[in-house]
């Protein structure tokens, strides 16, 4: 393996982003294209192919991430099969890689961060998003409720965590494509469509993930 200082993580963001513009162009052109997941998923694996080379970050940071980001390729490839039918188990696979990133933040928190003022406005937005959301949520409160209360730990942590700011956008982002998809599914019978809210995911795991490996690489 090359030393951490040889490795530019540009090769992974250009297969990143590529299979994501190309996995979007397939959901407008080909909309019925049922293999699609196959191309939804490299992201998530580009990501964690850059984590297995990053030489400057604790294995157990390492672990810690890479499950974050294999469990988010799992949510996509669950997602992408049948986001009504295996809305549960799509879910349970983001939850789970939300604690990945989680126990990664915890490992890199710094105490009386100055940015955590910027928690407030987080907790103000899951709030909200509470409010709006537990009148609707029927037989899948207990569910949704935590992925909130997870995603919104996660949000914070990253806030306070040692990392580039760009890291704790990326989780406010990742965030936001989730409210939004919880908004769709839930309050506003199918808008935003996947089309919006899907690259608005893309990009909350670029920022996040890759947003962390810099951070690593800098010091």
């Amino acid at each position: 393996m090359k030393n951490e200082k040889e490795i530019s993580y540009m090769p992974f963001m250009v297969v990143y982003v590529s299979a994501a513009v190309i996995f979007m162009i397939v959901k407008i052109f080909v909309p019925d294209f049922t293999a699609s997941f196959v191309i939804k998923v490299i992201p998530a694996l580009t990501l964690a192919a850059a984590i297995c080379f990053t030489g400057r970050l604790a294995l157990s940071q390492k672990i810690a991430m890479l499950a974050g980001a294999l469990f988010c390729g799992a949510g996509d490839v669950i997602l992408d099969i049948d986001r009504v039918r295996l809305f549960v188990p799509g879910l349970a696979a983001f939850l789970l890689g939300h604690v990945g990133f989680i126990i990664l933040f915890w490992m890199r928190r710094v105490s009386k961060s100055p940015r955590r003022i910027w928690i407030i406005p987080v907790l103000l937005f899951s709030l909200a998003m509470a409010f709006v959301l537990v009148p609707k949520l029927g037989s899948l409160l207990v569910p949704v409720m935590l992925y909130l209360v997870v995603i919104t730990l996660m949000t914070m942590l990253a806030i306070v965590a040692d990392v580039r700011p760009l890291a704790a956008v990326g989780a406010f982002v990742f965030m936001l494509s989730d409210a939004m998809i919880a908004l769709a599914k839930f309050v506003f019978n199918g808008h935003p469509s996947p089309l919006f809210t899907i690259p608005v995911y893309f990009t909350g795991l670029f920022l996040l993930g890759f947003g962390i490996l810099l951070s690593v690489r800098s010091k």
